[in-house]
């Protein structure tokens, strides 16, 4: 099973890129493999309309307003 870590979302001049960083684990729990990184894709469709949004709360909160 993959568990995880890190959800990265990288703006690259209007196109976002979604990458994440995993740990693999066992049936046992174990951690078998450390700080995997999954393959990135661009956000597109609803995935994109929700960074936007994320993009949007982090600037409201930034800006002090939220």
């Amino acid at each position: 099973m993959k568990a995880i870590k890190i959800i990265s979302i990288i703006n690259q001049g209007g196109e976002y890129a979604v990458t994440a960083t995993y740990n693999e684990v066992n049936e046992n729990g174990d951690i078998v493999k450390k700080n995997e990184k999954a393959p990135t894709f661009y956000a597109v469709g609803d995935i994109f309309d929700n960074v936007k949004s994320i993009e949007n709360i982090v600037a409201e909160r930034l800006s002090g307003d939220a």
